[in-house]
């Protein structure tokens, strides 16, 4: 009887895991077919925009008309942007394509720069930047070759993205790379970009590093750094076991130092500068169970943190909350201007106030102790009301300063107001009048995109 029951019963057994089988063979050659088709799709957007770059460039360099120019030049920004954004949908990462990036970002700034710069300035280029746009469009025509001739080896010799997707994850692949049809174009497309000269325009600042100028005084030492890291933590750590790790290089280099609390369940990380031992960050990685403190209560929290340590009257210029812990922005005020390059953020736990992190790198950055005073403005407040939209409801003016895009400080009327719901702060050049920015925010000062 056991054995009449067996054999129906392995027989079924052996169809079930055949089904199954079967079934996981299906679904895995399913989103094999998906994903190739992602990755196929992500390559013709990308042969797409980059040859849609190339038409605009080469239509701006016959057009008359200022409107023309400009419309050509911000399609040709809009298309740059698609190609970066297509290029990092492929399966591409195991492959130095950064020549090829750096290519299609420059000609992004490039077009939304030059577009700019005619809508404030409408005179002809001069014959620098037309050859500028001509060296753009040849570069940008190679690319398109390329892209082309690879087009045609995925129709004509059935090329694949999933063999390339699997050979990134192969640790032991990187021969295979310079064989695979796909990847040896990617790669002679960046080896030609490499053998040209980088394309110099004004306003380009992809690799402009701007110099810290808030690091002042003599390198310190790892047991200054130590002491260092005692005064900033304060006497909340006055039980603490310091023990220092290693310097951090970077932009500017700093000592790392942790301490250890008894009572506190999570180490606090300090990072302090090797030049005069200036806070750069810190942080301690603790979850925060409940919430007892509002954004208000954090606020005075983060201010008298800041000013027992002896930094300058500070004002938070945005503020939200994440997992109870406050996350807020500051900018100094130094003779009645907020200085928006110099922000520090400052994050505090809701439970008891502890401020848990700090990051004051861009502080230190645009921090200059030497900075000559200001001189008076060219516009006054009055002037520039003359020039706001009468649609927007003023709240308030005062005087700011912010970052253009090559990192130069620039002086400004921060002009907060309403438009029915929605809140608003734009900032004119105090010099010129000129708009340079328009914020679209939430009541917490939190930018809206």
């Amino acid at each position: 009887m056991k054995n009449k029951l067996f054999i129906p019963i392995l027989s079924l057994a052996l169809v079930c895991v055949c089904g199954w089988g079967y079934s996981q063979y299906q679904a895995k050659r399913q989103w094999e077919i998906n994903a190739e088709n992602q990755y196929q799709r992500a390559f013709e957007e990308l042969t797409g925009h980059v040859n849609n770059l190339e038409t605009q460039l080469t239509k701006s360099l016959v057009a008359a008309s200022v409107p023309q120019f400009i419309r050509l030049m911000t399609d040709g920004w809009r298309e740059a942007n698609s190609c970066q954004e297509d290029i990092g949908q492929l399966p591409l990462t195991s492959l130095d394509l950064s020549r090829t990036k750096t290519f299609l970002a420059s000609a992004g700034t490039f077009c939304l720069n030059t577009a700019q710069n005619q809508l404030a300035d409408d005179s002809r280029l001069n014959k620098a930047q037309w050859d500028t746009i001509r060296k753009f469009r040849n570069q940008c025509r190679t690319v398109t070759e390329n892209l082309q001739n690879l087009r045609e080896e995925f129709y004509n010799k059935r090329a694949q993205w999933l063999e390339v997707d699997r050979l990134g994850t192969l640790s032991a692949a990187a021969p295979a790379l310079n064989e695979n049809k796909v990847t040896k174009a990617f790669l002679m497309l960046e080896d030609g970009l490499r053998r040209v000269p980088d394309i110099e325009f004004e306003g380009n600042n992809l690799d402009l590093v701007p110099k810290p100028t808030g690091l002042t005084g003599q390198n310190i030492t790892a047991q200054e750094a130590v002491n260092k890291s005692k005064q900033i933590l304060g006497p909340d750590y006055s039980k603490a076991r310091f023990k220092y790790s290693r310097i951090i290089k970077g932009d500017f280099p700093s000592h790392l130092v942790t301490a250890y609390d008894p009572d506190k369940r999570e180490p606090c990380q300090v990072s302090v500068s090797v030049k005069g031992g200036h806070l750069v960050w810190m942080l301690t990685d603790r979850e925060v169970p409940k919430k007892n403190l509002n954004l208000d209560q954090c606020e005075a929290k983060a201010k008298s943190f800041f000013q027992q340590r002896e930094y300058p009257p500070m004002e938070v210029v945005s503020r939200e909350e994440s997992d109870n812990v406050a996350i807020l922005s500051m900018a100094p005020r130094r003779n009645d201007v907020l200085k928006y390059p110099e922000l520090i953020k400052c994050q505090v736990a809701q439970d008891n106030g502890e401020v848990l992190g700090v990051d004051a790198v861009s502080y230190l950055t645009f921090n200059d102790p030497n900075a000559p005073q200001q001189k008076k403005p060219g516009y006054t407040e009055t002037q520039i009301r003359k020039n706001l939209n009468p649609n927007l409801k003023v709240a308030r003016i005062q005087k700011a300063e912010v970052l253009n895009e090559m990192y130069n400080k620039v002086p400004c009327y921060e002009v907060e107001g309403t438009e029915g719901t929605d809140r608003f702060l734009i900032y004119y050049n105090a010099e010129t009048g000129k708009e340079e920015k328009i914020r679209r925010t939430d009541e917490n000062g939190n930018e809206i995109q």
